[in-house]
């Protein structure tokens, strides 16, 4: 997979994830075994207003030269990696109820060891 590849699939992920937390957070979070609550819901609108930036970050990214892509990559591998490590412990504490929670913690770790790889071990494009 190409770097390139990884940031356009985030891209679709983070907008994707953006608009369902924006439009109908509810839904969104009973998938992923929460209740939905209107407290909860509030937090999933703001979550999705923090995905359109980051959604917005792997546009411009996409198509940036290989040494401007240093800060983003290693900012993206970071917060994919304590996402995991979070969404990890929820699990093992079991706040979310099903196992659809893990599809994120799953894509989280994913998302942690592409970055990883292709900021410590291999090319950029």
């Amino acid at each position: 997979m190409r770097l390139r590849t990884l940031l356009i699939l985030g891209m679709i992920l983070s907008f994707l994830f953006a608009l369902g937390l924006l439009l109908r957070p509810d839904i969104v979070l009973k998938f992923f075994g929460l209740t939905g609550s209107p407290a909860e819901s509030l937090l999933g609108q703001l979550i999705g207003a923090g995905l359109i930036g980051v959604g917005i970050i792997f546009w411009y990214a996409r198509d940036a030269e290989p040494q401007a892509l240093q800060a983003p990559i290693i900012a993206l591998f970071i917060s994919s990696a304590v996402a995991f490590v979070v969404g990890l412990l929820a699990i093992l504490a079991k706040v979310p109820k099903g196992s659809n929670a893990w599809i994120g913690v799953i894509l989280f770790l994913l998302f942690a060891a592409g970055f990883a790889y292709f900021q410590f071990f291999g090319p950029r494009e």
